[in-house]
């Protein structure tokens, strides 16, 4: 299995490709100024820096777009863990300032003039909900009101996939919706079907290079979630070779549980079988006993008022049914001899 460096690595570069940027502005950054962008302008900045203390930011992902002929840069960070990180909007405000001080050392910035606006953007594929202060001055003890204009304030835009997939279901033409869709399949079925709508999304040439960023990023995250015959994920080549695969792998499934299901029922009928006929072994077993009982009482009453009995006798007892047995102990109390006893 690929390793979570591997695997956050092949996520990363899916957004190395505009496409993904503009798809995830467009789509999920309900803004006025984002209908502004000027997306034809969209380009990446290199988000491998060093600050004064020679700390490195070598996995940011930084990209640029003209707003009102200004440029605007757009600092993503993408949050792959299982947790809320408290500290998000501080981490943000020093990766911020390294940017600033990037540009301005490597001359982007002409001198004396103004920083250019940054929009922070986290995506979090998570599955606890997101709880972490957005805002910097929530992480900020309050203070009396004059010193309160003096604090750092920073505030960035969450994407949270998990609690997003109803809103990408209803984009149908965006990277970004696909890519949740997937992320969040909860069946392989759900899975394919989204791997087949991004596939038609992706048809034109144009999409060459997404198309296998998402082909790798489906091969070392997707796939490794799926267990297949093998015990190994094949390498795959394109969309279309995911399409089939899964295809394969959801009738193998499907017959895997008809089997199973065939073989639960049988397993439930004998058992089921092997039960009632324990309780009525047992049922029929009290009744057995019972009946030797009655013969043996009977026996030691009739030997106690006529002498030890004769074989005919032993035997009519043996071979007496309860309803026999009662009517003889009845004729007990009154009979004069043995005869009368058993007398038909």
């Amino acid at each position: 299995m690929a390793s979570h460096h591997e695997q956050d690595k092949a996520q990363r570069n899916l957004f190395n490709h505009p496409t993904m940027v503009r798809d995830l502005l467009t789509g999920f950054v309900h803004e006025a100024w984002v209908e502004e962008l000027d997306f034809t302008t969209l380009e990446k900045v290199n988000g491998h820096y060093v600050s004064d203390t020679l700390r490195e930011r070598v996995d940011d992902l930084v990209w640029r777009v003209r707003h009102h002929g200004e440029w605007l840069y757009i600092y993503l960070l993408l949050e792959f863990q299982s947790r809320n990180d408290h500290w998000m909007a501080l981490r943000l405000l020093v990766y911020i300032g390294l940017l600033y001080q990037d540009l301005i050392k490597t001359e982007k910035i002409p001198p004396h003039s103004q920083l250019p606006p940054v929009f922070p953007l986290v995506i979090y594929n998570g599955r606890p909900r997101w709880r972490a202060p957005m805002q910097l001055t929530e992480l900020i003890s309050q203070l009396p009101g004059p010193l309160q204009r003096y604090q750092p304030s920073l505030r960035y835009f969450l994407l949270d996939e998990s609690r997003s997939a109803d809103l990408a279901r209803q984009l149908p033409g965006n990277s970004v919706a696909r890519l949740i869709e997937i992320e969040e399949g909860a069946s392989p079925q759900a899975i394919q079907a989204a791997v087949a709508r991004l596939r038609m999304h992706l048809s034109g040439p144009e999409h060459d290079s997404l198309q296998r960023a998402f082909t790798v990023w489906l091969n070392r995250v997707i796939l490794k979630r799926i267990e297949f015959p093998t015990g190994t994920v094949p390498e795959i080549e394109n969309l279309q070779e995911v399409e089939t695969m899964l295809a394969d792998r959801i009738k193998q499934w499907e017959r895997d549980f008809q089997k199973a299901g065939m073989q639960k029922g049988l397993e439930k009928g004998l058992e089921e079988g092997m039960q009632k006929g324990l309780e009525q072994g047992l049922e029929q077993g009290q009744a057995l006993g019972q009946l030797q009982g009655q013969r043996r009482v009977l026996n030691r009453l009739l030997s106690s008022r006529f002498g030890p009995l004769p074989p005919r006798a032993s035997e009519r007892l043996d071979q007496a049914t309860p309803e026999q047995l009662d009517h003889w102990a009845d004729r007990l109390l009154e009979a004069q001899c043995l005869e009368e006893v058993f007398a038909d």
